[in-house]
């Protein structure tokens, strides 16, 4: 695991998978950089609300990271209430979720990837964890195909 690094007094994980090995041939990895974005990150304390923001950010942090590899102009990460703006903009939250603790889920990181980002999303509903490996051979194709990581939660 790659050591944290510090920005403008922030701390971040970056390039969480580089230390990784690979066992074996069904090993895939997200490929690029980026910032494992968490919680606590600018000083901000989120704990038990901020997971779906966090987990977006890092998405962010990935699609960033991968057009300014490539000279393309991207977008900084979205800060929470950037994100909680944009929803509200979007007609998807009501004006009083601005500045809440309101969590997010899969549906709104979707929405604010292709705001933000103009990333289209997929969301593959699994019921519940026995579920998943029906759909290994899905993601593997989606790491093999984008590289980008994923979302998996609500």
């Amino acid at each position: 695991m790659a050591a944290p690094i510090e920005v403008n007094n922030e701390i971040f994980s970056t390039v969480v998978h580089t230390d990784l090995e690979n066992k074996g041939n069904n090993c895939h990895f997200i490929k690029g950089h980026y910032d494992y974005i968490h919680y606590g990150c600018n000083m901000f304390d989120d704990r038990g609300w901020g997971c779906g923001y966090r987990t977006l950010q890092t998405l962010c942090s990935w699609v960033k990271q991968q057009r300014t590899s490539t000279g393309q102009a991207a977008r900084e990460v979205p800060s929470i209430l950037d994100i909680q703006q944009a929803l509200v903009t979007m007609g998807d939250k009501p004006a009083r979720f601005l500045n809440s603790r309101e969590w997010i889920g899969s549906f709104e990181v979707c929405l604010c990837l292709d705001y933000f980002y103009d990333v289209p999303c997929k969301i593959i509903h699994i019921n519940s964890g026995s579920e998943l490996p029906q759909y290994l051979n899905e993601i593997a194709e989606h790491f093999k195909q984008f590289g980008s990581p994923i979302m998996m939660g609500k």
